[in-house]
């Protein structure tokens, strides 16, 4: 049983990136001849300067994964509870401190950087890239406590859902908005991803309650801990984006950087066709661990080399 959900899990991470990776190409064609490759540069600009906020989770995200799938499989429901309600109530007001004490800076940024003529469409919308993020961090804790229950099939699914959905938003807004339809439609995908990732989850956890309010420093500590070590390998490549952006922009202009973000994320989902498949094993080994401690070295190894032949026949 176990195998096979780690099959379906593999299979449906696979079907997410290849359905984004789809509706990527077919949203920045739209793009390109709705509003132009120098409007899509400034979207790209000001989404990657405000990615940074998100270092201020401390890598609780990644956490939430091992955590869960930790007292799940020691049938601990009202600790994983506590688990998902402390990152929630963490990660959003960390991260929305940060985001708000760094929005003037961000402002000026974007004026030392993209060209006077762009520069009304790049600060208009601005507070929407900065909304979405923040509603993402904390989407991103319920995906990934799903993860830790092994479901990442639900989770592909929700995402896939809400990338076609956010596709067709495009298709609406954009013609009669411009660029900050685009903004709009943003904005909606991350409630949808967070709605739809919570309701999920909610069945699984029926002690959590409708709004987190119970924090426990204890488990902070425990997953601040663990954590880190992931943020701090992530934080080169948080700042690799807004950089190299940045940059383009100053010396190349909105339109090379515009030709650099559609190259860029194509490139991103082939690679993540490799790198997500993997990710279906971390909570399936922490409940190993858990569950069979004293042969959890060999299962987890008999479980990696069926996942890699599975893995290596479907990719050639």
């Amino acid at each position: 049983m176990q195998k096979r959900q780690v099959l379906i899990n593999a299979i449906m991470s696979v079907a997410q990136i290849i359905v984004i990776g789809g509706v990527l190409f077919i949203q920045y064609r739209f793009l390109l001849n709705t509003l132009g490759i120098e409007q899509l540069g400034v979207w790209s600009v000001v989404l990657a300067s405000v990615s940074f906020g998100s270092i201020a989770n401390f890598g609780l995200s990644a956490s939430v994964v091992k955590f869960v799938a930790k007292y799940v499989a020691r049938s601990e429901d009202k600790i994983v509870s506590s688990v998902i309600q402390t990152s929630v109530i963490s990660i959003g007001i960390l991260v929305g401190f940060i985001l708000l004490a760094a929005y003037p800076f961000i402002n000026r940024f974007l004026g030392l950087i993209i060209p006077v003529v762009n520069l009304k469409d790049a600060i208009s919308i601005l507070p929407y890239a900065l909304l979405s993020l923040w509603i993402m961090v904390i989407a991103n804790v319920f995906q990934s406590s799903l993860d830790g229950y092994q479901r990442v099939d639900l989770k592909s699914s929700i995402l896939i859902a809400s990338w076609l959905f956010y596709l067709m938003l495009c298709f609406l807004m954009v013609p009669l908005y411009g660029l900050i339809g685009l903004a709009y439609a943003q904005v909606i995908q991350a409630f949808i991803i967070l709605i739809g990732s919570w309701l999920l989850l909610k069945w699984y956890v029926r002690t959590l309650p409708i709004f987190p309010y119970k924090w426990n420093r204890k488990l902070f500590d425990e997953m601040i801990g663990y954590g880190l070590s992931f943020q701090v390998i992530s934080i080169s490549q948080m700042l690799y984006d807004p950089i190299t952006k940045a940059l383009l922009t100053k010396f190349g202009g909105l339109a090379m950087t515009g030709f650099y973000e559609m190259a860029n994320r194509m490139i991103l989902q082939f690679r993540a066709l490799l790198v997500t498949t993997n990710q279906v094993l971390v909570p399936t080994i922490a409940d190993l661990k858990e569950k069979t401690p004293k042969s959890s070295r060999k299962s987890t190894a008999t479980l990696i080399v069926y996942f890699y032949i599975l893995h290596y026949h479907f990719f050639l």
